[in-house]
């Protein structure tokens, strides 16, 4: 059995439209539970990449800001 990767931060992002908890689509998380494992291992796999996609971004934007203080 694959865990569900939700924290319980359930919000979604409106300008990527992935949840800043999870970082799964809202099409992800609904079908989660009726998934096979090899579908929700995959989808693991792009939360892991849209997760250093994402913290890389975030990194950019504070090294952008402090650069301007």
């Amino acid at each position: 059995m694959v865990p569900s990767p939700c924290i319980n931060i359930c919000q979604m992002d409106a300008n990527n439209g992935l949840c800043l908890g999870c970082y799964r689509t809202i099409g992800e998380i609904t079908d989660w539970s009726r998934l096979d494992d090899v579908a929700k291992t995959n989808i693991l796999a792009a939360v892991t990449r849209r997760r250093q996609e994402y913290d890389f971004c975030e990194d950019v934007l504070r090294c952008d800001s402090h650069r301007n203080d």
